[in-house]
């Protein structure tokens, strides 16, 4: 019964947002259906290894994307049912027949409990707050996403099989809206302009930040996903996915995923980063022997993307974040240290901040995470995102990078460095958040214990099998004991 609700849910969903995709399309309708008719093909394809929850979990990562849509329909049709789907996750696996709940460990209480306690600061500053409703609102989201990773640590994803399912659907949704934001490019013009001109792309989303954003996780998400189940076939999800990174230009997006690459393979020791140096040489001298240097490097949007990287604009290579910063710092500290503005109060704070000539600045975003809750929690912040990171830190440190593992690492490295110059990491509206947490807590929850070596290439022991998962990965697949011949 659960099962049949949730593809019904996804479904009506999914005819919602073709329909209105069609409705929105500018040039060419058809593209954008063909586009939503590809990802429905793919879930459909996936059917039999979904259980309702999933079915319903895919829903809501559409609802999360269509909410950072440039479409002023998807975002008005999904402003509201995408917290109420989350609130449905919630309850659907608190009433789980047969759920387990299972006993964590200290660190994963650690991030649950400071998750929370960033939660509960949030939705109580709507107190002082100088948008009292909008951060009542906003808060009782972030509610809603502590929630959600709690009962998914405690409950369902005591089988790490069956969070390695979870989350190959979220994958699924996320390459799917890199997916249709190539085809809205083509349907509008804006993918041509990105290639032969100096335009960034955007696709789907609401601007190319959003958009490089969601295909940085997308892309070690995959390659997640890949080594736990050993099917190339989901290696493809991560080519729009790195096509739209690309064509975003976002300087941002590239370097953490970067980073996180780097990070991964450092952790697999020297050994591994000579083999991959030594590969990428031995491609490029290839290339060059064939004269595919110039055809990869002699584009329009190949200059554009190196100058993003060479060219300051407007005399400063971070686009103004620097001025932007000092401006939040200044902002921030000579008006409320301690309890900031409110939650979710930036926008609306700048407004009023470009009217009153006392608050002495002109900047309209922040671009750094850490320094808007500065800004609209003050110093109260301090303490459950210092545990938070330290949290987080011991996935990037203790985590193995073997398997799944590599990718989820990967991830989270990326997304915690990408905080440093966009403001998303508890921005409750979009998909990164829920993205980013649930796969940080996840890690964390399955971290091997320390009489275990980490990376010493041991798998440990699987956990039940869960009621809810069908074709469990490969990763997680137990193996038969090998009898040992006994001499005579």
């Amino acid at each position: 019964m659960g099962n049949r609700v949730g593809q019904l849910c996804l479904i009506v969903g999914a005819f919602v947002v073709a329909v209105v995709t069609t409705v929105a399309s500018v040039n060419v309708p058809m593209v954008a259906v063909g586009a939503v008719a590809l990802l429905l093909l793919a879930l459909f394809a996936l059917a039999r290894q979904m259980d309702g929850w999933r079915w319903l979990l895919g829903l809501t990562m559409v609802l999360l994307v269509c909410a950072s849509s440039k479409l002023p329909s998807l975002v008005e049709a999904s402003f509201y049912p995408r917290y109420a789907a989350v609130a449905a996750l919630i309850v659907w696996a608190l009433r789980t027949p047969g759920r387990t709940v299972a006993r964590l460990d200290r660190w994963t209480r650690l991030l649950i409990g400071a998750l929370w306690a960033m939660a509960g600061l949030a939705t109580l500053s709507f107190t002082w707050s100088v948008v009292p409703l909008e951060t009542l609102q906003r808060g009782v989201a972030l509610l809603l996403l502590a929630a959600l990773v709690h009962v998914l640590i405690r409950c369902r994803w005591a089988d790490r099989a069956v969070m390695l399912a979870d989350l190959r659907v979220v994958y699924l949704v996320l390459s799917g809206s890199a997916l249709l934001s190539l085809g809205l490019g083509l349907a509008d013009g804006t993918l041509v302009a990105a290639l032969s001109q100096t335009d960034r792309f955007e696709g789907l989303y609401n601007n190319p930040n959003m958009l490089s954003i969601v295909c940085a996780l997308t892309t070690p998400l995959g390659w997640a996903v890949y080594r736990a189940s050993r099917r190339r076939a989901e290696l493809l999800g991560m080519v729009p996915a790195v096509a739209c990174l690309l064509l975003s230009q976002s300087r941002t997006g590239l370097i953490a995923v970067l980073v996180g690459a780097l990070w991964v393979v450092l952790r697999h020791g020297l050994g591994r980063m000579v083999r991959i140096a030594a590969g990428l040489a031995a491609g490029l001298l290839v290339a060059y022997l064939f004269n595919l240097l110039p055809i990869l490097f002699a584009g329009p949007w190949m200059r554009q993307l190196v100058l993003r990287f060479t060219a300051p604009t407007g005399g400063d290579l971070s686009n103004g974040r620097t001025e932007m910063w000092q401006a939040t710092v200044d902002l921030w500290w000579q008006n409320r240290p301690t309890l900031g503005f409110g939650y979710a109060s930036r926008n609306h704070l700048f407004a009023l901040a470009s009217l009153d000539e006392s608050f002495g600045t002109g900047v309209s975003v922040v671009h750094n995470s850490y320094l808007q809750l500065l800004l609209e929690l003050g110093l109260a912040a301090v303490a459950p995102l210092a545990l938070l990171l330290l949290a987080v830190g011991r996935v990037a440190l203790r985590a193995p990078v073997r398997r799944a593992d590599s990718g989820l690492v990967w991830l989270v490295v990326t997304g915690v460095l990408i905080q440093i110059t966009e403001s998303a990491i508890f921005g409750t509206g979009q998909t990164y958040p829920y993205v980013f947490w649930l796969v940080a807590a996840g890690v964390l929850r399955h971290l091997p214990d320390r009489r275990a070596d980490a990376d010493d290439g041991v798998e440990p022991s699987p956990a039940p099998a869960h009621p809810h998962q069908v074709n469990a990965p490969v990763d997680a697949v137990p193996r038969r004991p090998v009898p040992v011949p006994v001499l005579r």
